[in-house]
């Protein structure tokens, strides 16, 4: 049984690296599965998770007066990729997204196993250990909520880590320009808490995303096939 992550900020080519190892001539039998935050992003969440998420755009809807539900939803999202911390709660909301985000995260756990039994190697595209990284440099300055705290040291100790990592890095004005969200400062910043985080983990592959799409895609092929093969 195997699984691998392929991680990097916005604009790395998570997706695409992914897409390609799926359809790639290689002799494994891969299935893909969305391992970060986003549910519109993920085929597979919990009714739950899609219910949250439904009220937290028909919130914004209608605190910002906005007639249209998909130009909301549209809105929302954006404001979200900027900055999370916008999406503030009372301690009640915060404890029961907390359990929903548990189940989530296990349930897609469950998923990949499942996968994994049936003879798979399971892609993640994105990772929660890496999605909700919290670094311990930060929380000297700033402070972090104690839900996310045990959230984080629940992924970090007790959720289960992918059998291999593969980490598609590039300087922060490349991936700026790419998608354009957060700041190039952020976009570092989170670069070298990924690497940080790896560092501590084995099968920690580091890979250049700003070559061109062939070179990366062939490097992260190789690191693929050395793992399984090994």
């Amino acid at each position: 049984m195997s699984s691998i992550a392929i991680i990097g900020q916005d604009g790395a080519g998570k997706s695409t690296i992914s897409n390609l190892v799926l359809e790639s001539n290689i002799s494994i039998k891969f299935k893909y599965l969305y391992m970060g935050i986003s549910v519109e992003s993920s085929k597979i969440n919990l009714p739950t998770s899609q219910l949250a998420h439904y009220l937290k755009i028909y919130k914004y809807k209608i605190q910002n007066k906005i007639s249209d539900f998909d130009q909301a939803k549209k809105l929302y999202i954006d404001e979200m990729n900027k900055d999370r911390s916008k999406d503030v709660h009372g301690s009640i909301w915060l404890f029961g997204r907390l359990c929903n985000r548990l189940l989530e995260e296990w349930f897609r756990l469950l998923i990949s196993k499942f996968y994994q039994l049936s003879g798979y190697t399971v892609i993640y595209d994105r990772h929660f250990v890496f999605d909700y990284a919290i670094d311990s440099d930060i929380t000297k300055t700033k402070k972090i909520r104690a839900t996310d705290r045990i959230h984080y040291w629940i992924l970090t100790h007790l959720y289960e880590k992918p059998g291999l990592i593969i980490f598609l890095n590039a300087p922060g004005e490349l991936l700026f320009s790419r998608k354009g969200e957060t700041t190039i400062e952020y976009i570092e910043q989170k670069n070298k808490l990924f690497k940080k985080i790896g560092e501590t983990m084995p099968n920690f592959i580091l890979v250049d995303a700003s070559k061109p799409l062939e070179e990366v895609f062939s490097e992260v092929k190789e690191n693929i096939i050395k793992y399984h093969n090994s």
